[in-house]
C-alpha cells in the first residue's frame, strides 16, 4: 500500500468513526388493519406502524422519505379480497420501480416484492395500485397481511476528491 493510500485510507476511517451513528438509523415496517379499495394509481397508506426508527415513514400519507443518502431495502407484501385483484407497484421518486399481482377465482391472493435501491436525501419510496387497475387489499386488526417495510443498509457519503 502506498502512502497516498494509506492516508487516505485513515482518513475515510477517522471522518467515518467520528460520525454520530444515530443519525444513520432508519428502518419502518407498517401494515394495513383494514379492508382497502384503491382507486388506481393510489398510494397505499398503511395506518399501522410496527416500528419506525428515524420517523422516514409518513402513515397520514404512505410516503417513504429519505432521510440520508445511502443503499436501502424495501419491501411490500399484500393479500387480496376473495375473488378480486391485487396489483401493487413500487415507486422511487414517482418513477416506478417494480410490481406485485396476484388474482385467483373464488378465494384470496397474495404477493410480494422487494428491492435494493440507492436514495439520496429527500428521496420518496410509496406503494401505488396499479395506474389502469383498481386493487382491493384484504386488512383487519388482528389479521396483517398488507405490509411496508423499509431499512437503511449502508449510509453513502459524499465523495470528494482528497489531494496529497
Amino acid at each position: 500500500m502506498d502512502g497516498v493510500f494509506k492516508g487516505i485510507l485513515f482518513l475515510g476511517v477517522t471522518l467515518c468513526a467520528a460520525q454520530d451513528v444515530s443519525q444513520f438509523e432508519t428502518a419502518f415496517s407498517a401494515g394495513l388493519t383494514t379492508h382497502l379499495t384503491l382507486q388506481a394509481g393510489a398510494t397505499v397508506i398503511y395506518d399501522k406502524v410496527f416500528t419506525n426508527i428515524g420517523n422516514a415513514y409518513d402513515n397520514n400519507t404512505g410516503v417513504f422519505t429519505c432521510p440520508q443518502t445511502g443503499i436501502y431495502v424495501f419491501q411490500y407484501h399484500g393479500l387480496s379480497m376473495s375473488d378480486d385483484t391485487l396489483w401493487l407497484e413500487l415507486y422511487h421518486n414517482y418513477n416506478y420501480v417494480s410490481s406485485a399481482y396476484a388474482h385467483t377465482n373464488s378465494d384470496y391472493a397474495s404477493a410480494g416484492n422487494s428491492v435494493i435501491l440507492h436514495l439520496f436525501k429527500g428521496d420518496t419510496v410509496m406503494v401505488n395500485a396499479e395506474p389502469d387497475q383498481e386493487s382491493n387489499l384484504y386488512g383487519v386488526s388482528d389479521d396483517v397481511y398488507c405490509t411496508f417495510s423499509g431499512y437503511l443498509i449502508a449510509p453513502v457519503f459524499e465523495e470528494s476528491v482528497v489531494v496529497g
